[in-house]
C-alpha cells in the first residue's frame, strides 16, 4: 500500500481525524501516485505511529485525508545504530537514503578535516530521508544532524560500541551483541591523523571492510548492512 510521511510538527495523526495536505504532498499523491477519491494509503509520523487513511478530496493543490485505524505503533528503536558519515562532494543524498533503508536510527554528516565541499541543505537531506522511509516501510525516521566535527558528533551519542572504518585494517567480523553502536565512515581522502587520534582517545575501535578499498557511499552501506545482518535484521525495529 502507498505510504505518506506527515510531519508531526505540522499535523497530528489520530483515528477519526481529517487532514488537509499542502500543495507538495497533494501533488505527489494525485499526480505522481495517481490516487483518486476512495483510494487508501498509510500515513506515518516518523515517531512510531502509522494510520490507515482514505482520500476524500482529490485536489492536487489540497488533498483531504480521513484517518482510520492505527496500523502500527512501534516504541523508540533499540539498540541505536548511529552512522557518522564524513561529508563527500558527490552522492551524500545516496548515503543518507541507503542509511535510512538499512535501519540507521541516527545519521550525522561530519565536516571532516579533509572535507572539500560545502555543507548540504538540511531540508534537502530531510526530504531524502522522508521519501526513503515512505518507500522502505519505516515508521521511525532517522534523526539527522549536519556540520559537527568527528569529536563533537561522537560525544553526542551514548554508544556501547564505537567503530571507525579504516582502509587496510584486517577484515572485521561484526559483533552480534545488541548494544548501541556507532560506525564512522571517512571522506574520500580518509580521516586525518588528528581525527584518528581523537577517535582512539574516544574509544573507537578500528574495523576493516575487506581487502578492496571502498568509496565512502559503498563503505557506509557495507558497514550498516554487516551490522544489521549480525543482528539478524530484527533490530532496531524501525
Amino acid at each position: 500500500m502507498k505510504r505518506l510521511y506527515v510531519d508531526p510538527k505540522k499535523m497530528s495523526l489520530g483515528s477519526g481525524l481529517s487532514l488537509t495536505l499542502g500543495r507538495e504532498s497533494s501533488n505527489y499523491l494525485i499526480r505522481v501516485l495517481r490516487l483518486q477519491i476512495g483510494n487508501s494509503l498509510l500515513c506515518f509520523d516518523g515517531i512510531g505511529h502509522e494510520y490507515e487513511a482514505q482520500l476524500t478530496v482529490a485536489d492536487p493543490h489540497s488533498v483531504v485525508l480521513q484517518l482510520g485505524a492505527l496500523s502500527r505503533s512501534i516504541p523508540t528503536p533499540t539498540p541505536s545504530l548511529v552512522l557518522l558519515i564524513a561529508l563527500i562532494k558527490h552522492r551524500i543524498e545516496t548515503v543518507v537514503q541507503q542509511a535510512t533503508e538499512l535501519g540507521a536510527t541516527h545519521i550525522s554528516v561530519i565536516n571532516a578535516d579533509r572535507t572539500q565541499t560545502r555543507l548540504p541543505k538540511v531540508d534537502r537531506l530531510i526530504n531524502v530521508i522522508n521519501h526513503a522511509a515512505e518507500q522502505c516501510g519505516r515508521v521511525w525516521v532517522p534523526e539527522l544532524r549536519i556540520g559537527e566535527d568527528l569529536q563533537s558528533a561522537s560525544s553526542r551519542y551514548d554508544c556501547g560500541r564505537k567503530l571507525i572504518a579504516i582502509p587496510n585494517t584486517r577484515e572485521t567480523v561484526f559483533s552480534n551483541a545488541l548494544t548501541n553502536t556507532c560506525i564512522a565512515i571517512g571522506p574520500e581522502g580518509d580521516w586525518s591523523p588528528n581525527e584518528l587520534q581523537l577517535a582512539r582517545d574516544a574509544g573507537f575501535e578500528a574495523v576493516g571492510l575487506g581487502p578492496i578499498i571502498l568509496r565512502t557511499p559503498t563503505a557506509a552501506a557495507v558497514a550498516l548492512s554487516s551490522i544489521r545482518e549480525r543482528w539478524q535484521w530484527q533490530v532496531p525495529q524501525v
